[in-house]
């Protein structure tokens, strides 16, 4: 879809990791966090592998980051005590994260958002929850829990991307993206209400 589209915008959104706040919309919509959680956390190693790939000048940017997370994984490990401690003083610092990188898109992109954007940010979005949630139940899994952990894309990890290897205009589709995830949340709310 990327290759068609020829917009590395549509490459870098589409090969971003799952939502950072998928285990927040798994709770809002019913889905099962643990879950989420797993599929989040594959698409998160995916990307590492897949994204300098996509876009070479992000590889020693992408080596830094996946260092990070290793150690970040082993400590968390090896110290469950402390990992307990400062996750509720990480939680809100990334929520903080994704609200500044997204705002800082805004400011810079909204003008430049047209209906191209958000057409390809609407394929990207139900292309990747509906392949996830079909293939989820191709094989017994929770058709729900794979459209949010392994369907969606981070929208700010993808704006934050576009921003880092200067790509003119690039934080249109992950903006709009990150509009159409914000509604379709809100509508798979609103739907749960309705049922329950």
């Amino acid at each position: 879809m990327a290759v068609i589209a020829a917009d590395p915008a549509v490459a870098v959104l589409a090969l971003s990791p799952s939502s950072l706040a998928g285990a927040a919309v798994a709770r809002l919509i019913g889905a099962r966090e643990e879950t989420v959680a797993a599929l989040m956390t594959g698409t998160i190693v995916l990307s590492f592998a897949l994204l300098p790939a996509a876009v070479p000048a992000l590889a020693v940017t992408m080596n830094m980051g996946l260092a990070a997370l290793v150690v970040g994984v082993v400590v968390a490990g090896s110290f469950p005590q402390i990992r307990d401690a400062i996750l509720p003083l990480l939680d809100p610092a990334r929520y903080a994260a994704i609200a500044t990188i997204l705002a800082i898109t805004a400011i810079t992109s909204t003008s430049l958002v047209d209906g191209r954007s958000i057409v390809l940010a609407g394929i990207v979005l139900a292309g990747g929850a509906l392949s996830a949630a079909v293939g989820a139940w191709a094989f017994g899994g929770d058709p729900l829990a794979a459209a949010i952990g392994g369907g969606t894309r981070d929208p700010s990890v993808a704006a934050a991307v576009a921003m880092l290897v200067g790509l003119a205009g690039g934080g249109t589709v992950p903006l709009a993206y990150a509009a159409l995830l914000g509604l379709a949340a809100a509508l798979g709310k609103l739907v749960v209400r309705r049922e329950a």
